[in-house]
Parts: structure tokens; C-alpha cells; sequence
């Protein structure tokens, strides 16, 4: 496996206020630094987590933060909730409204439901000129949808954590998004995803942990956190066949273009 330590790179999704007791922000940052770390988008799920993303952004000059409500929250949006995410979403330092999306795995939030939470979540991105960042699983079809029949952000935004086929690689970049991969990548049983990443092109790639989930080989079992990215951006660099400096590169770029960071 090409090592990837000596690299520069953002992560572009991560909840380090999810992080369990014992995972002090600064220390969990300055781990990652040492290892390449630059900046940091720290993802809201719902009104409080948002609250949170953005209070940790304003403690650190590297953290940035996104706003919204996860599909899994859909079941609580409302006019007035609407009404506070559109608030927050002119915070300083907030770069991204999501994570939002769709999720299909469980039977409940009911979908016309999460149609509805999606759909209000992209008025506000538009409104704001932000991108989106996408959760999917389960939910393809009706998610492409929805996303073609609204007017996107100029920067449509990102699918993170991606895990669909080549066909939903290629429909997310025809409609302008990024796809961003985390550890899921380095398990044994993701040889597909692996694949997908050879034919997506480097200048349309992120890479995340999604801590504190989806540890990578060599860390299952423990909990994510940033430093362990550098294993995954190895595999990135492994699949793509480039040259580690230039996947990296280019990977970085493509997250401070997407989220107009540093």
C-alpha cells in the first residue's frame, strides 16, 4: 500500500463533537496536523449538532462548518425549523448546508418526508450559494430525482461518503458534485467501490472519515478520527495509479474549491 503520511489534506467531513469522552478537540486536531492535516469541515446533522459545528469552527482557525438535518432527523423538520436553518446558515465560517439527503435502510423518517427535508434544504443552499453536502443510501433513484428538478448552488456540493456504483458516480458528477470517500474504502469486502474510484477523475475526488464512524484498515474497531485519513488517501492514490504528490494535491484542491476554504 503506497504510504501517504508525508501529504497535505483536508478532511472534508468529519462530527468532532460526536467524538466519545477522552477525544479532546484541540489534541484530536493537532494529532491530525502532525500528520498532514490543513483544515477540517465539521458536518451538522441537526439544529443542535449544527450549533455545535459552528462553535467548534469558531475555536479553531482550520475548522469550518456545514448546517442541516440528516434524513434520519427528516421526521422533525418543520416551517420553523426551516426558518433556524436558514439563520444559521449565514453564520460566519459555515461553508455547506447538510448533511441532508436521502436514507431508504430503515422504514422510518417516512420518505415523502425526507422528499421534504431535502427539497427545503436545497432552497437554502440556494439562497446562500452553498453547496450541498449529500447523504444517500438505499435511495439513489429518488434522490437524482429531487436533485433534477430543483435549481442546485453554483458549487452543487458533494455525495460523502460515497458507496454507489460506477452508474451513480457518473450521474452525481453530471450534475456537478464531488464524491468524497472515507475508510469504507479499505475493507476487504469494498473491492467494487475500489473500482469505482479507478474511473472517477481525480479533479471530482474528496476524501473524509466521517469520525467518528467507519475507522480504516489498520484501525477497525477503534474510533475514526482525522489522523487515521492518510490511510485512506493511500488507497485513493493506489486505484487511481497517479503519483501520490499529484492525487493529493489535486484532492486538496478540489475541497478548498468546493468549500472556498483557505
Amino acid at each position: 500500500m503506497t504510504t501517504a503520511t508525508a501529504f497535505s489534506f483536508i478532511d472534508s467531513h468529519a462530527h468532532l463533537n460526536l467524538l466519545p469522552e477522552g477525544y479532546e478537540s484541540s489534541q484530536t486536531l493537532s494529532r491530525a496536523m502532525d500528520l498532514g492535516l490543513v483544515a477540517l469541515v465539521n458536518v451538522g446533522t441537526d439544529i443542535e449538532r449544527s450549533k455545535e459545528s459552528i462553535a467548534i469552527a469558531r475555536k479553531f482557525d482550520n475548522v469550518f462548518a456545514t448546517v442541516g438535518l440528516h434524513p434520519g432527523e427528516a421526521h422533525h423538520w418543520s416551517d420553523d425549523l426551516a426558518t433556524e436553518l436558514d439563520l444559521l446558515a449565514a453564520s460566519e465560517k459555515v461553508v455547506a448546508i447538510g448533511e441532508t439527503g436521502l436514507d431508504f435502510a430503515w422504514p422510518e423518517p417516512e420518505r415523502e418526508t425526507q422528499f421534504e427535508a431535502l427539497s427545503g434544504q436545497i432552497r437554502i443552499a440556494v439562497k446562500y450559494d452553498l453547496p450541498l453536502v449529500i447523504h444517500a443510501r438505499d435511495a439513489f433513484t429518488d434522490l437524482f430525482r429531487i436533485l433534477k428538478s430543483h435549481a442546485l448552488p453554483s458549487r452543487p456540493g458533494v455525495f460523502h461518503c460515497f458507496t454507489g456504483d460506477l452508474d451513480a458516480a457518473q450521474k452525481a458528477l453530471d450534475l456537478g458534485f464531488y464524491l468524497s470517500f472515507s475508510g469504507i474504502i479499505t475493507f476487504k469486502n469494498a473491492g467494487d467501490l475500489r473500482e469505482v474510484i479507478s474511473q472517477v477523475p481525480i479533479d471530482r475526488i474528496l476524501v473524509e472519515t466521517d469520525c467518528p464512524y467507519l475507522a480504516p484498515v489498520p484501525h477497525r474497531g477503534k474510533t475514526n478520527e482525522p489522523a487515521f485519513i492518510p490511510d485512506t488517501l493511500s488507497v485513493l492514490i493506489e486505484k487511481t495509479g497517479l503519483p501520490g504528490d499529484l492525487v493529493a494535491s489535486t484532492i486538496l484542491q478540489n475541497t478548498k474549491d468546493l468549500f472556498r476554504i483557505l
